[in-house]
């Protein structure tokens, strides 16, 4: 059987693509899998053993098109789907093509709130049976092993074995699920008072990113905290410009990723990599599907300032009322003792 899974959504949700390719072909061996997502999360694909052929939601939609109708599918699957994403499936020549919608009445009809590693699997299961696994398997980015040492150096060139950096995560989809960055700084400070380890910031693309990324730096420097440059060795790495695909390589090195919920968080656990994840606006139950061992959470539950999806969520863009709260009050402190200890410093 040939099937395109296809998925138009942020680097997280590419991540957990890695799970649902690795669930189908389980339950459906010998079947040819493609992937159609966004070519600027597609390198985190590479490399999987059980994709046949990856697809750009990027390229121009002539010669995109022209590329899934000579797959010849048996199935056209988009999963997380609107409607307005809908027509291209309707034109790839499948034999049969299918959406998966999450709301409350898919819920209702999986009995329950599905996590990340669950939404795709229920509907899976809902064409192909009970073959198909709820939750999927674990993500899994595929490096190779000149990948791997790509990643060793990176942090090599920069004065320090990766097994000492911690990955500060400054990237969120929206400034409410940031944590403060006088947050970043202090537990920053305390990493460089109280251990050999050493925070490395990495600003992704984006005015947004970069501007809070800007904020941070001016917090440690506050902190008179100082920058590794060159054969100076200091108290903290700071980067940026890599590819997706690099910055997976030095993710891979490090010794721990600590920051908001975001898509560097998922490729981190995905690598096999332990992570702390700061929760605000956002119930952790959805999109941290991890066993909190080695991927702990730091979150406040019951604020009743939730007023979405039945108390778990809050879309705001800016917290006035509040004063961001759900994530000011996350102690860098309290994060830092969860830290060593978790990680048995």
């Amino acid at each position: 059987m040939k099937i395109l899974l296809a998925k138009r959504r942020a680097m997280g949700d590419t991540v957990f693509l890695s799970s649902t390719v690795e669930n189908l072909s389980a339950a459906l061996p010998g079947s040819e899998i493609h992937v159609l997502a966004p070519g600027a999360f597609l390198p985190l694909l590479e490399g999987h053993p059980k994709i046949k052929t990856l697809l750009s939601y990027d390229e121009g939609w002539v010669s995109l098109l022209k590329k899934i109708r000579a797959l010849a599918l048996d199935q056209y699957i988009q999963l997380h789907s609107s409607s307005g994403r809908r027509w291209m499936a309707y034109l790839s020549g499948a034999k049969a093509v299918n959406f998966s919608v999450q709301n409350n009445e898919t819920e209702v009809a999986y009995g329950k709130h599905p996590n990340a590693l669950e939404w795709d699997g229920f509907f899976l299961r809902s064409m192909f049976g009970e073959k198909i696994s709820v939750p999927g398997p674990a993500p899994k980015i595929y490096l190779s092993q000149s990948e791997k040492e790509k990643g060793r150096e990176f942090w090599k060139n920069r004065g320090i074995d990766g097994r000492r950096v911690v990955f500060l995560g400054l990237g969120a989809s929206r400034s409410t699920k940031r944590w403060p960055a006088a947050h970043f700084a202090r537990f920053a400070e305390l990493l460089r008072d109280r251990t050999d380890l050493v925070p490395a910031i990495i600003v992704g693309p984006g005015s947004t990113e970069a501007t809070f990324g800007g904020e941070v730096l001016d917090q440690f420097r506050a902190k008179a905290l100082r920058a590794y440059v060159g054969a100076d060795k200091g108290d903290f790495i700071h980067a940026d410009g890599l590819s997706t695909r690099d910055l997976a390589c030095a993710l891979s090195a490090v010794r721990a990723y600590v920051g908001n919920d975001s898509g560097p968080k998922h490729v981190a656990a995905a690598l096999g990599i332990p992570t702390f994840t700061f929760f605000g606006p956002e119930d952790p139950v959805e999109w941290h599907p991890y066993a909190r061992e080695t991927h702990p959470v730091f979150f406040t539950p019951g604020l009743n300032c939730r007023r979405e999806d039945e108390g778990r969520w809050c879309g705001l863009e800016v917290c006035n009322e509040q004063k961001h709260r759900c994530m000011v009050d996350l102690d860098p402190v309290d994060a830092f003792a969860e830290v060593k200890k978790t990680l048995g410093l």
